[in-house]
């Protein structure tokens, strides 16, 4: 399973290709804090758990002046390319699993919320949780909350983002920007209130190359190729090939993003994962006192304002209100002596329990569909 997105920067959010001057967020109002009061909450399980992003390397365009011969000879070379990178970004998203399992993320973030005191007119209410593969409507009037979380390409750090949105329909959305000509369709319709919270991770140091840790990393990628009885790929076999060229990589003095990965995920990994689940509670906890806080607040973001610095913590982590462009008003917690930036790819990849948890669901979701249609038909 992948997906496909523009590489990010550590501490910058990226917003979509699009022609608006207003923002994404849409803030909320004297009126809809008065209606709500109380807040209900639902979040969303998670189903993907935390992601291994890599980069997946397509030369496609490069073959097409080639005919059909050319775009499948750089398919095969894509294969082979991609096939070492592929299957490591698999087995850390496994491993990850194991001492951190989707589930848990959900009732970390559920219990972040119950937590919360009540923040002034609008206060949390009842924290619940949906499966949205198999209920994919908004409950009407109540606070759904969408996570990701995704470790970047080289495993230096992870992002946890949640997509936060209120709709009802006792709850109409009116913009609250002037537009030069008519109000775009997009503004007319839609939740009341929408914003997004993405924190950033400590950032591990990357390893400097020295000859034990290039001895380390030639035995990894020979390990991550070795079938299930622990033999070697054939060398004429396209995993023989894409061995041969991982090998050619990692006997020069330079590590890519992947192979750092390979050292910077057992980072995460150490003492059952407890950087990792320390990073995860601290996520959910900025989260959910943030969240109130914007419940509260009917400031209305600006496309071209300035970023708001609202806290400063002792180990230098910073947290600031976005000022400006699409994602101006959301919410970003990030570290804040960073000496470099990181990248999240363009692919992921997914414990192979959450693959199998997805695709039992959608298959539930299609089989509930169908007999839904079919009562209908009989009923008509």
């Amino acid at each position: 399973m992948k997906y496909v997105s523009a590489v990010a920067a550590a501490i910058l959010l990226t917003g979509c290709v699009t022609m608006q001057d207003y923002p994404n967020t849409r803030p909320m109002t004297a009126a809809t804090m008065e209606s709500v009061a109380k807040a209900d909450i639902v979040v969303a399980e998670n189903n993907n758990g935390i992601e291994k992003s890599w980069f997946m390397t397509d030369s496609s365009a490069a073959g097409a002046p080639y005919g059909l011969l050319g775009a499948l000879v750089s398919g095969v070379m894509d294969a082979i390319m991609n096939s070492g990178p592929s299957k490591r970004a698999g087995k850390a998203a496994n491993e990850i699993a194991e001492l951190m399992p989707a589930q848990a993320l959900t009732v970390s973030l559920v219990t972040a919320l119950q937590s919360q005191a009540p923040g002034g007119a609008v206060s949390l209410g009842n924290v619940t949780t949906v499966q949205k593969i198999t209920s994919p409507t908004m409950r009407d009037g109540a606070v759904e909350i969408l996570t990701h979380y995704t470790l970047s390409e080289d495993a230096s750090a992870f992002r946890i983002t949640a997509n936060v949105t209120l709709e009802g329909k006792a709850l109409p959305y009116k913009t609250p920007y002037e537009h030069k000509k008519a109000v775009p369709k997009t503004e007319l319709t839609g939740p009341v209130y929408r914003n997004t919270f993405v924190y950033h991770s400590v950032q591990l140091p990357v390893p400097t190359m020295t000859q034990e840790l290039k001895a380390r990393l030639i035995a990894s990628i020979q390990d991550s190729y070795k079938d299930a009885n622990g033999a070697p790929p054939d060398p004429k076999s396209d995993d023989g090939k894409a061995l041969a060229k991982e090998l050619e990589k990692a006997g020069d003095e330079q590590l890519t993003k992947d192979e750092v990965a390979i050292f910077l995920t057992r980072e995460w990994l150490q003492d059952g994962g407890a950087l990792l689940k320390k990073e995860v509670e601290n996520a959910h906890a900025f989260i959910a006192r943030y969240l109130v806080q914007d419940l509260n607040s009917t400031a209305v973001p600006t496309f071209t304002g300035q970023d708001q610095l609202l806290e400063t913590m002792a180990d230098k982590r910073v947290v600031r209100r976005v000022g400006a462009g699409l994602d101006a008003g959301s919410y970003v917690s990030a570290p804040g002596d960073l000496t470099s930036f990181t990248t999240y790819g363009n692919a992921i990849a997914i414990a192979k329990v959450q693959s199998e948890k997805i695709s039992t669901l959608n298959k539930r979701a299609s089989a509930d569909k169908q007999k839904e249609g079919k009562a209908k038909k009989k009923s008509a």
